[in-house]
Formats: C-alpha cells, structure tokens, sequence
C-alpha cells in the first residue's frame, strides 16, 4: 500500500502584526478599570498577524498553499485533490475550496471543504490520507485559511463579560497553513497512523451562534465568545483517557517521539500537557517540554491552521528535520480530538 508523504509544509502570515496590548485597546479594557496586559498573562500571546482590508480565507489559504508548491516544486495541474479545512471562511456556499483551487490556479483536481473547528486541518490531512491510500488521488493540498480578526469581538457589555470571554477570544490572529502529500513507496516517512474522537455532548461551548440556519440573520451573533472553559476542563480528562492507549494505538508513545505538535491554544496549555505526560510515563516534565512546539507567543490561536503553522516554524528552525518522528494534536469545540503520528 502506498503512504502519504509530506514533500512539504507551505505557511502564510498576514503583514499587519498587532500586539496584545492593542487588541486590549480596542476591546476597550480602560473603559471597565481593566489593567493592561491580561491576554498576555493568561494565554502567553504577545503579537498575532490580522488579514488586510480585502484579504480573505481564501487569499491565505491559496498564499499558504502556492508557498508548499514552490518548496515542492510541484506544478497545481499535479495536484489531484485539495481539501480546504478552516474554522473561518468566506461565505456561506459554495465551499471556499472552490475560490483558494481558482486563485492557485488548480484545474485538475477534486475540491471540498472540512469543517471541524480547531480539529478541521488534522481531519482534512486524515482525509488525504485515506484518499492516497486507496488509490482516489496521487497528490492532495490540505489547506487552511483562518482571519479571525473579522469574527472578533471588541464591544463587550461589562466588565464581568469581558474578563470571562476577553483573554481567550482576543488571543485569536489570522494565518494559514498547508500540507502537501503525494503517495509514495517509502514505508519509513509520511503519515502513519491517526485516532479521532468525537464527544458529540459537549457541542455547546464556544459557539459562533451567526451564519446557520438557526440565526441566519444576526450579525450580532458572528463572533467567537471565547466560552472556552468546558473545554480545558475536559482537555484534561481527554489526555488522562488516551494516554495509556497510546502505545496500542501508534507502537510508540509521546517520549520515543522527536517532536510534538500541539494546537496553540495558551501557553499553559503546552506545560500542562508535558506534565500530564511526564507524570504517566515516569519521565521529567522537561524532557517533553524540550520537544513541544509552541508558537502561541508570535502567532496566538490560529485556529485550525496551528498544527501547520506550528509544524512548518520548527522545520524553519531545525526542530523537524528529515526522519523526524512527530506527533501532532489537536482539539476542537465540539469537542473534537486528534492525534496524528507522522514522519517528516
């Protein structure tokens, strides 16, 4: 059976840089006697990139994804199918992986859009996989797109609304990210395996409320509340679960990896995970630290797009290499997880 290479990791990050003191302006934290200087405490962002007037998902995600062409030096006529995998996107129908397969110029492939919050990129890159695997495409662009900046909220009610829903929310930035893979004989390096689980109960936190059928209508509800406490409380009970599965699952386990991608949530997040794995597996917490890559300082939570944001940051600086063995992970509002191990 063939397996999806990685031939490479395409990123693209919006010019405009705003650091979280000015978000914190706009979101007007002097008018509630809000100090200065919380997102940063809370989350660990400093600075995240925000979309041009006029740029769109699909302008990133199409940057992104001609950025892994050029580092593969692969032609869009080779590309046999691209899924384009984002929280954000430019409208309601047709999928916006129609318009990012126009403005790269990709003619010859099957498109569609995957939708499953901060998990939807690892899902799409799963999807890719399968799809090499059993011989329905040779080349796939699993793209994301995320601009955020146009879902935030910045006119918050009171204080007590603004210091529950503000951090988390306000940490958001725009970016995009790309996987390029291609059905290889090479055993040793590509996707290997991959689990998935989804706690279809639990739907209900961090709601963006506009834009279905539900409130088709309500441009008050277009915004992402930053309710996300539900979540990093069942975060904890999710990697407590699956940790002792792991070594069933993959044949390996989180300490025989090089390097560990997780989502950028927060920057508590990625110590709170090393010292859930240090704790089940006897090791010092630092030894996985070390191995985790967190860009959530420079970046913030780019929703979908930081599993290939993330991956392509540590390639650039000699974190992955060829043959590095990883895992990527990621959870979404849904609650959705996802552990990917894969060799670059």
């Amino acid at each position: 059976m063939k397996k999806a290479k990685i031939l490479s990791v395409g990123r693209y990050m919006p010019e405009r840089i705003v650091t979280s003191e000015e978000v914190e302006e706009m979101a007007h934290f002097s008018k509630f006697g809000v100090k200065s200087g919380l997102t940063k405490m809370l989350t660990g962002c400093e600075t995240r990139h925000f979309a041009a007037e006029g740029e769109y998902c699909s302008d990133i995600a199409a940057k992104a994804g001609l950025d892994a062409l050029k580092r593969a030096c692969v032609e869009p006529s080779e590309i046999d199918a691209l899924l384009f995998c984002s929280v954000t996107h430019d409208f309601a129908e047709p999928a916006t992986a129609n318009v990012v397969a126009d403005k790269m110029g990709v003619r010859n492939a099957f498109v569609f859009d995957i939708k499953n919050a901060c998990n939807a990129f690892l899902s799409g890159v799963d999807v890719a996989d399968s799809l090499i695997k059993t011989g329905k495409a040779e080349t796939v662009l699993v793209v994301s797109g995320e601009a955020f900046s146009r879902w935030m909220k910045f006119d918050y009610d009171n204080k007590a609304e603004l210091m529950e829903r503000a951090p988390v929310a306000l940490s958001l930035g725009d970016g995009g990210g790309a996987f390029l893979l291609r059905a290889s004989d090479d055993q040793e390096r590509g996707i290997n395996k991959s689990y998935f689980h989804t706690y279809s109960d639990l739907w209900n936190h961090n709601v963006v409320w506009g834009g279905g059928v539900m409130y088709p209508h309500a441009s008050d509800k277009l915004y992402v509340p930053g309710t996300t406490k539900g979540i990093a409380d069942k975060q904890k009970e999710i990697y407590a679960g699956i940790l002792p599965k792991i070594k069933d699952i993959f044949g390996m386990t989180f300490a025989d990896a090089d390097v560990i991608i997780p989502t950028q949530v927060a920057k508590w997040v990625v110590y709170n995970v090393a010292d859930m794995f240090s704790a089940q597996m006897g090791l010092p917490a630092s030894d996985f630290v070390k191995k985790i890559v967190s860009v959530v300082d420079k970046y913030g939570n780019v929703g979908s797009s930081n599993v290939p944001i993330a991956a392509y940051e540590a390639i650039e600086n000699g974190m992955v290499r060829e043959g590095s063995k990883t895992f990527c992970i990621s959870v979404g509002v849904g609650i959705s997880e996802g552990i990917m191990s894969a060799t670059f």
